[in-house]
């Protein structure tokens, strides 16, 4: 097989600086992941870590601190006659989605929606940068520690973000805010080598906890959090981990954890574990230890140290913990962009899991007839165009032949908006590139100078702008999208807008001017009188004859819709686990495939509105090869030498599964079909079948990181990869750390 393994696009993840993970009565829980491009990844760590959907940063926009806050009480308790009626409001308060805040080095404060994922509200703090954000216990107070030195609260009850006042100001800035386990007090760091406690009742400081200084330098206590016991715990930039009593303001404690600055300190909520990472990259976990004699004094004890571990390859600058049982996590990520997962309370002696640093998708877009690459690198779209290379000698393994037409760069486009790129896509006739941010969507003309020297010229289609933009209007619709794909004619382009409409767009009469919208389906926003929430559409797939449009939303909706006759089709089963990807058969255009985040998947039948045959006898893949791999799903395709193979791949790995073989199932293994349940929130069926044959599946681990993989010929493979390696190359010289054996 001929495999162009492409290794010119230079993508580079930008450094992990914060993360939190929802509040313990959130029920679905969720881990938000800030960069410093300004990008928020909401992961779900039900399914071994699965990226949700990502909220696109910009320029400037590095997120330096991001929290959840989840009301948990009722502020206005007079308006309620009864206590069943005020229960009831309860009720309703903790069924509403957790609000998400971050804070940049910029003056302002936003809260994000991560459904349109575009900024919802904002408030300035008038006190320059925002280094750090903290919320209350009950998710009523948003405390935000400012450059100019000062603490300024907000009021984010009953969702509010209204400024309320400032505390006092100190020397130097605010590094690290934490609260008091009672809300009665606030704990900071600051740059002037102190930790504070603040009342927050009068604004004021009511101790002043000075750390060590070195050559008479000021110390930054980069990290603080005040917990149970009486205990507040900071962590500095000599490596000092350090115990202070929060009522006398005295030092219980002092461990020398860490070899350079500690950057980040968590504990858990009975306040008995911390883990401590920093510039070193070493994650360190302390134990509270009570001897007899403390318990019968009730003494708080005193700390000790777990175990410790290195997992990172440049600095640790966050750490998020949640040790419920479901969740079970410490999660640390830095300079190296890569999140590493670890079991927190076995800490360290289970192993870890490192998340994919390139778990995006739809990065790259192919045209398989003019042979050419196009990717998407934050605000810039780039093209290649692929090389050619001799005859291969297949009777010799491992024989390379040689290149005699390398890739060449063709064109570099760069957007000039704030906001990233959400989408981009390239046209099958290479005639069009689409790309969309959350605030527009632009399509541009190509037009092919010179087929010899590849130069292209790009033209905007300003008449395309003007004609959606009345359109968006018209509908009460935002200028921005989710997603842009076109259909493999090149004659319709398909726009998810921020809303989740799905708007199908003629692209026929482009010569005069004219793209009419021809079709909006709103499937995925279900109107006032529904019961259901918007869903943020993070899957689509379009048939290869052009006939069927397949989306999927992140609360497991998946629709097909029908090209010809612009009406919804069919509404594929839920499942009782999230999808990864959606896929049409390329030899089959009535076939979708699902694929599912524990690493399973389905077949449809689109025309027929069931399930394929095929995929009946192969309902439960939990002990299949593929099943078993860390790595997701992201992307399937075909090859056109062997229609009966299906080839799935992730980040770290491809699959190909054998569809021509017969059942391998053993008899005893054989379950009959259990009748379809009925989710109570949508009444779509929810399947849940036994196992009746056994995958022919065949794995390798060849190629790292994967971010796309097509078939553009019979045994002609497109391989766009992006090594570690690549990505550690252009980082800063990290913390030197001298070895010794022992």
């Amino acid at each position: 097989m001929e495999v162009h393994r492409c290794r010119f696009v230079e993508y580079q993840p930008a450094t992990i600086n914060t993360m939190d993970f929802t509040p313990a009565s959130v029920k679905h829980t969720q881990l938000a992941v800030g960069r410093a491009n300004g990008d928020i990844e909401l992961w779900d760590p039900r399914w071994n870590y699965r990226l949700e959907k990502v909220i696109p940063g910009g320029h400037g926009q590095s997120v330096e601190s991001l929290v959840w806050a989840h009301q948990s009480i009722l502020v206005s308790t007079d308006t309620y006659d009864d206590p069943k009626e005020m229960e009831d409001a309860l009720k309703q308060q903790l069924a509403q989605p957790p609000r998400l805040f971050s804070s940049s080095l910029n003056p302002y404060i936003v809260e994000w929606d991560p459904v349109t994922l575009t900024a919802k509200k904002t408030v300035d703090s008038n006190g320059g940068s925002v280094w750090c954000l903290a919320v209350n216990s009950n998710g009523t107070r948003l405390a935000a520690g400012c450059e100019d030195g000062c603490i300024r609260l907000f009021d984010i009850s009953d969702d509010q973000l209204e400024y309320i006042r400032s505390f006092e100001s100190q020397k130097g800035r605010i590094l690290s805010i934490s609260w008091g386990p009672d809300d009665s007090y606030i704990v900071t760091g600051g740059s002037d080598s102190s930790v504070r406690k603040w009342n927050v009742q009068h604004g004021r400081t009511t101790h002043r906890m000075t750390v060590d200084k070195k050559n008479k330098e000021a110390t930054m206590v980069w990290s603080v959090v005040a917990t149970k016991h009486n205990t507040i715990i900071s962590g500095d930039s000599l490596g000092h981990l350090m115990f202070w009593d929060s009522e006398l303001g005295t030092m219980k404690q002092s461990i020398k954890a860490h070899a350079a600055d500690i950057l980040s300190v968590v504990v858990s909520r009975d306040g008995n574990m911390v883990f401590s990472s920093g510039v070193d990259r070493k994650l360190l976990s302390c134990k509270r230890v009570q001897s007899q004699k403390d318990k019968k004094k009730t003494a708080p004890g005193t700390w000790t140290t777990v175990g410790n571990r290195r997992y990172h390859y440049h600095d640790v600058r966050t750490l998020a913990l949640d040790e419920r049982p479901g969740i079970n996590s410490i999660v640390s990520g830095g300079v190296d962009c890569e999140l590493v997962v670890s079991p927190a309370m076995e800490f360290p002696r289970l192993i870890q899991n490192r998340l994919p640093p390139f778990a995006r998708k739809y990065l790259v877009s192919i045209s398989k007839s003019h042979k050419l690459v196009m990717a998407q690198i934050f605000d810039t779209i780039s093209i290649w165009r692929l090389g050619q290379a001799g005859p291969l000698d297949l009777d010799t393994k491992g024989s390379i032949p040689d290149m005699y037409v390398p890739h060449k760069f063709l064109a570099k486009l760069q957007l000039k908006d704030d906001c990233y790129i959400t989408s981009a896509a390239l046209s099958e006739n290479a005639q069009w590139i689409a790309a969309c941010d959350v605030e527009n969507v632009r399509l541009f003309s190509l037009q092919h100078q010179d087929e010899e020297s590849g130069q292209l010229t790009v033209k905007k289609m300003r008449s395309f702008e003007l004609s959606l933009a009345a359109y968006l209007a018209k509908n009460n619709l935002a200028l921005g999208a989710h997603h842009v794909v076109f259909t493999p004619s090149s004659d319709k382009l398909i726009v998810v807008t921020v809303e989740s409409k799905i708007l199908v767009i003629d692209l026929s009469h482009w010569d005069q001017g004219e793209f009419e919208v021809l079709a909006e389906f709103g499937q995925h926003t279900p109107d006032a009188h529904s019961q259901h929430s918007t869903g943020t559409v993070i899957n689509i797939a379009v048939s290869e004859d052009g006939q069927w449009l397949a989306t999927g939303d992140d609360h497991g909706n998946t629709y097909v819709f029908s090209l010809d006759s612009l009406k919804r089709h069919f509404t594929v089963p839920r499942m009782s686990f999230p999808q990864t990807t959606l896929s049409f058969n390329a030899f089959r255009p009535n076939e979708l495939l699902v694929a599912y985040a524990n690493n399973t998947f389905r077949i449809y039948d689109v025309e027929h509105k069931c399930q394929t045959s095929w995929s009946k006898k192969h309902m439960d893949q939990q002990d299949s090869l593929l099943a078993r791999q860390r790595d997701r799903i992201r992307g399937v395709i075909y090859n056109p030498a062997n229609k009966n193979d299906i080839v799935l791949y992730g980040s770290q790995f491809m699959a190909k599964v054998d569809m021509s073989t017969s059942s391998k199932g053993k008899k005893g293994n054989q379950h009959k079909r259990k009748a379809d349940q009925v989710d109570s929130n949508n009444n779509a069926p929810i399947v849940n079948e036994k196992q009746r044959s056994s995958l022919d599946v065949s794995l390798t681990v060849s190629y790292q990181q994967i971010l796309h993989c097509d078939f553009i010929d019979k045994n002609s493979m497109v391989m766009v990869e992006r090594r570690k390696e690549s990505v550690l190359e252009n980082l800063p010289p990290s913390f030197y750390h001298a070895r010794f054996n022992k």
